[in-house]
């Protein structure tokens, strides 16, 4: 009987651990019949004396089950945390996507520069203009060309 022991107390450490309300939600949106009937007896008077680990084994369910329920009830309540800033990063991402003016980093900003015999003339760098444009960065670029459809992955 020590795979039954085992197996006993993996069960008993999951229902310690895991808050209920939270394992509740996860068995009510899992989309699975047996996890649907182990809520329901859970939380089923007939039930109150039957361990959650005998209630499991009833229906069909295996501690690796519960874990990946719970796995993936947490990984999806984090997708959608992180779906709440996508508006955000997808701003930042087409910002940092633009190009920009930056100052010329030949003449400094000056417009012009000294020539070989040691005269002023007009940066050629920026046309005696004091800054250029700098492209935007082009991994920005290509993550939003991909977004948009524009190219592919």
């Amino acid at each position: 009987m020590p795979v039954r022991a085992d197996r006993d107390r993996f069960f008993k450490l999951f229902f310690e651990q895991v808050p209920r309300p939270s394992f509740d939600d996860a068995l009510q949106m899992s989309g699975d019949k047996r996890f649907y009937r182990l809520y329901d007896a859970l939380h089923d008077d007939a039930y109150r004396n039957t361990s959650p680990g005998k209630l499991c084994r009833k229906f069909g369910i295996s501690w690796l089950d519960l874990i990946e329920l719970l796995r993936q009830y947490n990984l999806n309540l984090g997708l959608i945390c992180m779906a709440n800033h996508l508006p955000q990063i997808c701003q930042d991402v087409a910002r940092d996507a633009r190009s920009r003016e930056a100052v010329c980093p030949r003449c400094n900003g000056l417009k012009t520069v000294t020539d070989e015999a040691g005269g002023s003339i007009g940066c050629p760098m920026c046309e005696g203009a004091g800054n250029v444009r700098v492209p935007g960065d082009a991994h920005a670029r290509k993550l939003m060309f991909e977004a948009l459809g524009l190219i592919r992955r």
